[in-house]
């Protein structure tokens, strides 16, 4: 029977005619340097066990299920499951690139035959995005980023904020696309660039935080026009600035001890109506902006009744004037003069 088998396995494999088409996916089997590869087929454990399973590589023997037989340099290195056929393969080297043939005689002495390609890679590795190391400005300053690594890389896919990255009217990306080039550098091209590197076992990415600088501008002074006296007020200036401007107070032409955005008077009084007037300046870009403001302070008004505490009032009064209504009749009444009756 073994010789039946191994007669059967070789007109097969002279033949070029192999039965079981399938028993392997679709290749090629994707493998990286180091790394370990399945070859796994689609077959399930049979009620009986097969008569042989045998792997080769280019011609040459890997292992022959029959005679424990492994070829040179597999010995430590491949796993055959007896129950499927199917083989993994670790330590892979560039050299392991190519065609390999898995033949399975049945119980049956039926043979089934198919071969698939392995294409080892270097992997990728040591992703790294070079960028200006000045500081960019917007609608002034342009920038390059540059992609690299090691390895095979068969692919490179740059992302901005978690999104694939179009070219766009001031973004381009060199023919290689190893480099996107900004010029001129706008607000909105800040934010986290990727680079991913890849090929069909292995890939690597790395990222870059592009900060475009600008503004201070867009001021705008959040504040009442007018405050109560004694209570608490806030003057607030609002501006756009990266990196966030720094801030000085004027109140009626004279610098104030504050440097915040916000100006806080805890308690106002009659002293702090006048003019203020807020300035923001960016230390990078060299840019300043102002805004003015003026506030008065007035009397505190009078708190207005709830509408319960009115309609107390008003029962409070009406009992009042009844009872006082009440008062002068009877009083009236107690000291009319009584009618006399003259006796005859």
């Amino acid at each position: 029977m073994e010789r039946a088998a191994a007669i059967s396995f070789s007109l097969s494999i002279l033949t070029g005619l192999y039965a079981g088409e399938g028993v392997l996916p679709q290749g090629p089997v994707n493998g990286a340097v180091g790394r370990t590869v399945m070859f796994i087929t689609n077959l399930s454990p049979q009620p009986q066990p097969f008569i042989t399973i045998s792997w080769s590589f280019n011609g040459e023997n890997i292992i022959n299920s029959t005679s424990d037989s492994t070829g040179p340099g597999y010995r430590e290195r491949i796993t055959l499951n007896r129950t499927t056929g199917s083989l993994e393969l670790r330590n892979l080297t560039l050299a392991d690139s190519g065609q390999y043939i898995v033949a399975i005689v049945k119980a049956t002495t039926e043979t089934i035959s198919q071969s698939t390609e392995l294409v080892v890679y270097e992997p990728v590795s040591n992703a790294s995005i070079t960028g200006p190391a000045e500081h960019l400005f917007a609608n002034e300053s342009s920038a390059n980023l540059t992609c690299e690594g090691a390895g095979h890389i068969t692919l490179r896919q740059w992302m901005k904020d978690g999104q694939p990255l179009p070219p766009g009217d001031n973004l381009f990306f060199s023919e290689d696309n190893r480099t996107v080039s900004i010029s001129p550098v706008m607000r909105h091209d800040a934010g986290e660039y990727k680079c991913y590197l890849a090929n069909p076992a292995s890939f690597a990415n790395a990222s870059h935080i592009v900060i475009v600088n600008y503004g201070p501008d867009s001021m705008t002074i959040l504040s009442p026009d007018t405050a109560e006296v004694e209570t608490f007020t806030l003057l607030y200036c609002s501006v756009v600035s990266v990196p966030p401007a720094r801030f000085t107070w004027l109140f009626n032409g004279q610098q104030t001890s504050v440097h915040e955005a916000g100006y806080v008077i805890t308690s106002i009084s009659y002293n702090n109506s006048g003019d203020y007037r807020c300035v923001a300046m960016n230390d990078l870009t060299r840019r300043n902006v102002s805004g003015d403001h003026h506030l008065s302070v007035k009397d505190r008004s009078a708190t207005p009744l709830s509408p319960e505490a009115a309609a107390g009032i008003a029962v409070t009064v009406t009992l009042v004037v009844v009872t006082v209504g009440l008062g002068l009749y009877f009083g009236i009444n107690h000291n009319r003069p009584q009618p006399c009756t003259i006796l005859v």
